[in-house]
């Protein structure tokens, strides 16, 4: 927990506008996973900054929600209140150098799958959920 809570405070700190704007719901105990803490931080700051560009900047706007996916995982989904990702781009996402940004580098959601992938991991999006879905090894020798 003590993560997330920091993740947001510098998340907000470096987007000021983004206060009240972020909503995170953890389901579950034991939502620790097997990680390099600074490759989920990336992601996460990945993830989140798309989120944020995307969303309509309102109330809750941004949602992380972080349950156990079955009893060896972990889920975080980072979805927004944007149009979501245009079908024909969808299959485009992950590649390096693609972006849909004026002055974008297409490397945010290519770096965090590649570091989703280190840490034995997966990313993927989701439009039925107008985000992104990080499933990561749980660590079952941790309680919090």
């Amino acid at each position: 927990m003590k993560f997330w809570l920091a993740f947001k405070q510098e998340f907000t700190l470096n987007n000021p506008s983004s206060v009240g704007c972020i909503k995170m719901k953890m389901q579950g105990k034991n939502l620790t996973v097997t990680a390099d803490p600074m490759h989920v931080q990336q992601i996460m700051w990945n993830l989140c900054n798309n989120a944020w560009r995307h969303s309509t900047k309102g109330s809750d706007a941004i949602q992380v929600s972080i349950k156990p996916s079955g009893k060896l995982n972990v889920s975080i989904v980072v979805s927004d209140d944007g149009p979501g990702a245009a079908p024909e781009i969808r299959n485009q996402l992950f590649e390096p150098f693609f972006t849909t940004e004026k002055g974008g580098t297409g490397l945010g959601l290519y770096v965090a799958r590649e570091l989703a992938h280190a840490n034995l991991g997966q990313l993927h999006y989701h439009p039925e959920l107008n985000g992104f879905e990080l499933i990561l090894p749980k660590d079952n020798n941790h309680e919090e």
